[in-house]
């Protein structure tokens, strides 16, 4: 009981001596508060409590900084306070008398309380990163303008796999160069000076990419099975069939999608990369060829590009769907019946309707839908009906998954250039020569698939693999 009274005993005198002046006593205030508001919150995360976005800011990046702040204030405040008191006198360091038990007692707490709020900033350091690696950081603080890509990230194959490990690159100097470049974007995000929708591309240097896929490795052709419907009453599902030829280093020469990979190409083109006027080649011998777009000028603001990975594959980790592709993937795999009269024609109109906003299309596309089998079969009967409001249901949630009012997004608004066009044919149009007058080749055949079946009802393939 006489230790606690003791202890109790320094603190009163430590903050006595604190408060007397009004800088060391502000000071104690800010890490009095944001030391209790801090291991409050830490213990509610340990008890399993959620937090949102905006709890791990202030946890572990707001209160932190204001617990230093306040740490560096006390001593500030019993500096100025010695002054005042030793005014006309040299000002110097205090003589420290240890031989005072209470001298010896305040030393220790001050100690004793160093160590906690060392443990403390560490713990808040660790946690402050943590949070700042996080997605939830990423797509959910910033509100409504990284939304698009947070909803779509989840879509893919790379959903698992943090933001930062792409966007951010390795070492302390793109850390620290990140960290700077997001605090610039705060400060446009609380004065709404930022681009909508967010511009693209987004550069990812190749070494990010190939930490984890390996660019000379050799990968077996995949068998790629499409299917879809037309705008006929009664939905017909037709079939594209096709081996993608990956391709890779086999036998020490490189074959396949992927062999661009064994050649240095360079190329002029405008700022989202969809006009391409320059190619430079440089082949593994040494040899360099130059192809330009006879009759096309450069487009304002061209620029020098070196092909890499996010040149073909600009959407890995953030893809959007068309409406036609939602709605042939929405037949096939049963969420709408393809037995509904005109049911692809309809749905594809439905998805392509301007909605002012999210919780507008969620009404309105049901409402829409129901409206439009109204007029064109009136004579459905309940099942029939029932049909059409699931129906409904599925389209609102596919355009809530691709459509983002207020970031300006829509359809067709973020470009995929792993297809054709625009993608291939940007470099493989047959129109860009070099001096001797060869053009870039278009030959996909044998060179990137092999196609099978081409929008066939009843391929002659399906029957063999599936017997």
């Amino acid at each position: 009981m006489k230790f606690i009274l003791k202890i109790l005993s320094t603190v009163r005198d430590f903050l006595f001596l604190a408060a007397r002046h009004w800088v060391s006593a502000i000071g104690v205030a800010l890490a009095s508060i944001s030391a209790i508001s801090f291991l409050s919150i830490l213990a509610l995360e340990l008890s399993g409590e959620a937090r949102g976005n905006y709890m791990g800011i202030i946890s572990y990046l707001i209160l932190p900084t204001l617990f230093v702040i306040g740490l560096a204030l006390i001593p500030i405040g019993i500096r100025l306070l010695r002054k005042r008191e030793k005014a006309g006198q040299p000002t110097g360091f205090p003589v420290l008398n240890f031989n005072d038990p209470r001298l010896r007692s305040i030393a220790l707490l001050v100690i004793g309380l160093t160590v906690v709020n060392l443990m403390i900033v560490s713990t808040a350091t660790f946690k402050g990163l943590e949070v700042m690696h996080s997605d939830a950081f990423c797509g959910g603080t910033c509100h409504n303008v990284m939304q698009p890509e947070a909803v779509a990230h989840l879509n893919t194959t790379h959903e698992n796999v943090y933001c930062v490990d792409c966007h951010i690159g390795e070492g302390a100097s793109h850390f620290a160069k990140a960290k700077l470049r997001g605090a610039t974007q705060m400060v446009q995000f609380l004065v709404g000076d930022y681009s909508r929708p967010v511009p693209q591309p987004t550069e990812v240097p190749n070494r990010i990419c190939v930490r984890c896929h390996a660019t000379e490795r050799f990968s077996e052709n995949r068998l790629h099975i499409r299917r879809m419907f037309g705008d006929q009453e009664k939905a017909v599902e037709k079939y594209t069939i096709y081996w993608m030829l990956v391709g890779g280093v086999r036998d020490g020469q490189w074959h396949g999608v992927h062999k661009h990979n064994g050649l240095k190409v360079r190329y002029l083109a405008d700022p989202k990369r969809r006009t391409i006027t320059d190619i430079e080649v440089t082949r593994p011998d040494g040899s360099t060829d130059k192809f330009t777009a006879k009759d096309t000028q450069a487009p304002a603001g061209a620029q020098w590009f070196e092909m890499g990975c996010t040149d073909c594959h600009s959407r890995p980790a953030h893809r959007f769907s068309k409406p036609e592709s939602v709605v042939n993937a929405a037949l096939a795999t049963g969420t709408i019946d393809k037995d509904l009269p005109f049911i692809g024609r309809e749905a594809v109109a439905v998805l392509k309707t301007t909605y002012p906003s999210r919780e507008e299309a969620q009404k309105a596309i049901p409402a829409t839908l129901q409206a439009s089998y109204a007029k064109l079969t009136p004579e459905l009967d309940a099942q029939g009906k029932a049909k059409v409001a699931a129906a409904g249901k599925v389209l609102a949630e596919e355009w809530a998954q691709n459509n983002f009012p207020d970031m300006k997004v829509t359809w067709g608004t973020y470009v995929d250039f792993l297809q054709h066009d625009p993608g291939c044919y940007r470099c493989h149009d047959k129109k860009h020569a070099n001096a001797k007058g060869e053009v870039v080749q278009q030959k996909c055949t044998g060179a990137c698939h092999d196609t099978i079946a081409t929008e066939e009802e009843k391929p002659e393939a399906l029957d063999v693999l599936f017997p």
